[in-house]
Order: structure tokens, then sequence, then C-alpha cells
């Protein structure tokens, strides 16, 4: 059953302090932390009815636009940034940062998960990722990927 709902964004505001940036949309925060499966399909007119996978799409090119970027002034062969890229934006190592960050205490899931898969918090960085973007530009998402720990930059 989809529900309408009204974002309380009190947890958004919560994890605007981990992260390091105070949206100015706090909105698209909010849609970050909305993992696939959450029963919450809108607030008012958007709709997201996969949760944050659009917002996580965005993330994950940028992710791998500022990593492709410091891999090429290094210039070292494509090998190296393929190792750098399992090493900084894999699944595991995104789940990592964000259980170190304690970013699981603001994810919304579907009913009955209690625990935040890897593939789950993955996703949901990339998307807070996407949102800072989109919120700020790349001066936002530096600081954002800085204070997270992510080596992107």
């Amino acid at each position: 059953m989809a529900l309408h709902y009204t974002p309380d964004l009190t947890l958004t505001h919560a994890c605007e302090a981990t992260i390091g940036y105070r949206f100015h949309k706090p909105t698209l925060l909010w849609e970050a932390l909305q993992a696939d499966g959450s029963v919450i399909y809108s607030s008012g007119s958007p709709r997201y009815e996969e949760g944050n996978k659009r917002l996580a799409i965005v993330g994950d090119k940028i992710l791998d636009f500022l990593l492709s970027l410091k891999w090429y002034h290094t210039w070292e062969k494509r090998v190296v940034f393929d190792k750098l890229r399992n090493e900084v934006t894999s699944n595991a190592s995104l789940d990592t940062r964000g259980l170190a960050n304690s970013l699981d205490r603001y994810i919304s899931q579907a009913p009955g998960s209690y625990v935040v898969m890897p593939k789950t918090m993955s996703a949901t960085i990339e998307a807070i990722v996407g949102a800072a973007f989109l919120d700020g530009g790349m001066d936002a998402v530096k600081q954002v990927v800085q204070k997270l720990g992510i080596d992107v930059v």
C-alpha cells in the first residue's frame, strides 16, 4: 500500500550533522535516505517508488567522475584505476564508510528490515552524494565525501 507522507525532517537534520553538509533543499537528503522497499512512496507531488535509486545513480557517476580525475593526474595505467575504484567505491568499501559514520541509523528501510545490508548502505551513500550534488554542486559533494572519509578527491 502506497502511503502519502509529509517528511519528518528531524532525522534528516541529524544526518546533515553527520555528513558535514546542510542542505538548501532537505527533502533531497530525505529522499536519499529512503531505501528501496521503504513504504514511503510520495511526499506531496514527488514519487519515490524505487526509494533512493534515482539519486544513487547520480551519486555513483559523481564518485566515478571524481575518482577518475584523481587517477588521471597520477599517469598510472587503467588497471590502477580499476583497483582504486574497487578499493574506494565498491559496495563493501562504501558500506564500511557508512557504518563507521553510523549512517545506518538514518536509513528508512522496508518493513521488517532491521539490519542495513551492504548494498543498501552503498546505495544510500551514493544517493547522499547525488543529493549533495543536486543541492550544492561539486563543492557540496567534496564536503560530504571528505567528512565521510571517502577518498575520491
